[in-house]
């Protein structure tokens, strides 16, 4: 699965997906020390899933300075998902 983060046009930060999630997420956590995203899924058997590339270094301040995330799947054969939910910071001083 591949994973691109994004600007929207009101300055909101935009996670994009090739490939559908395996459950709807109901929160992003960003950990602030190591510039990762976890995603926790409303589905509590699921494991969360911890996306294994950082944060790039230009994209921080708009990633910390976000109450949310939108969340889109865009992939072949399937009308695009999308929806907000709550970004949390973890870690760090605020």
């Amino acid at each position: 699965m591949n994973i691109e983060l994004g600007l929207l046009h009101d300055g909101g930060v935009m996670m994009v997906s090739d490939r559908p999630l395996p459950d709807i997420v109901c929160r992003v956590e960003y950990y602030r020390d190591q510039r990762l995203f976890m995603l926790v899924y409303y589905d509590e058997e699921l494991d969360e899933d911890l996306m294994h590339y950082e944060v790039p270094a230009l994209m921080t301040n708009r990633v910390e300075a976000s109450p949310n995330i939108m969340i889109y799947s865009l992939f072949p054969n399937h009308e695009p998902i999308g929806y907000r939910v709550p970004l949390v910071q973890v870690g760090g001083l605020y």
